[in-house]
């Protein structure tokens, strides 16, 4: 808990139809935080809908809150540059342009861009090429999960990823110091699970993405700019198996999702990993395995709190 003993609320965002491969990320928080509420948090902007019969129970669950709202109302609000309102003319021809000029850029191109060592041209909002505000669903996450809860929670909040399962409760990790976790072996931080104390540092991590003109990890959540927000990083290993070398999970989410011969032995070794949660990287439209990792997690964390 944060010294002031303020409870934790937890979020997520979702853009289009809420996929039925979420139901753990919701049951797990549930059997994991007895004490924690969630918001999640639809956006209106993309017609955003719980449709798939897997989840109708969210709707009406105690703990959990389903919150519709604009996302392009909060970048017209909070981003400082280049709003969504004057992006929606040109796309297709900004599609196009930049989709040449990251290869062969020219010298005014590169002015308004970031050049990163794995990604090559990374565009800043007032780029002519940027085109994240409205066409990049990863990008408008990017922004929400810092928008979100700079507008909306002015104490503790704890943002994370859809495709992430809860393993243990995350609430006694969280004190009076934001935290997110190591993106594999780089210099920057993944942000899907991302931990603020409150609104202090949630302006404060706005105001550098505006800054920076950019708010993708591997430009906000660069190490440099987490040792200057005071941001710490946790190890990969704690939150995604699947980017740890020691995991059985390692590699393949068809080792979360697919089959397995024995799993309750491999639920067991599971267990022994010590993972506070495990990132199973997008998979929307997968369809688990009835004797998967998956499964079987979601078998645990059935009937949690109903």
């Amino acid at each position: 808990m944060p010294s002031n003993a303020t409870p934790i609320t937890f979020f997520g965002y979702w853009s289009g139809q809420l996929p039925a491969v979420t139901e753990l990320h919701f049951r797990s928080f549930l059997r994991h935080h007895p004490d924690s509420r969630y918001e999640l948090w639809l956006d209106e902007d993309d017609a955003s809908a719980i449709v798939v019969p897997e989840l109708q129970w969210i709707r009406t669950h105690p703990r959990i809150t389903v919150r519709a709202f604009s996302l392009n109302r909060l970048i017209e609000q909070h981003v400082s540059v280049k709003p969504v309102a004057r992006y929606d003319r040109w796309q297709r021809m900004r599609k196009l342009a930049s989709a040449v000029h990251r290869r062969v850029a020219p010298q005014w191109a590169r002015r308004n861009a970031w050049e990163h060592p794995l990604f090559g041209l990374t565009y800043k909002h007032s780029s002519a090429l940027f085109g994240g505000f409205t066409r990049n669903k990863a990008y408008r996450g990017d922004l929400a999960r810092c928008l979100i809860a700079l507008t909306h929670y002015p104490d503790a909040c704890l943002y994370v990823d859809l495709d992430v399962c809860f393993t243990s409760d995350l609430t006694i990790h969280c004190a009076d110091k934001a935290w997110a976790y190591r993106w594999e072996t780089f210099q920057f931080a993944n942000s899907a699970i991302l931990y603020l104390p409150n609104r202090t540092w949630s302006t404060a991590l706005v105001r550098k993405g505006n800054e920076l003109e950019n708010f993708l990890p591997w430009i906000l959540f660069a190490d440099h700019v987490c040792n200057e927000l005071g941001i710490l990083v946790h190890p990969t290993k704690l939150f995604d198996p699947l980017w740890d070398p020691s995991s059985m999970l390692y590699g393949d989410t068809v080792k979360f999702f697919g089959p397995r011969d024995n799993l309750a032995l491999d639920m067991h070794a599971l267990s022994t990993e010590r993972h506070w949660a495990i990132h199973w990287h997008n998979n929307w439209k997968t369809v688990p395995a009835s004797t998967s990792i998956y499964s079987g997690l979601l078998k645990a964390c059935a009937g949690a709190d109903e």
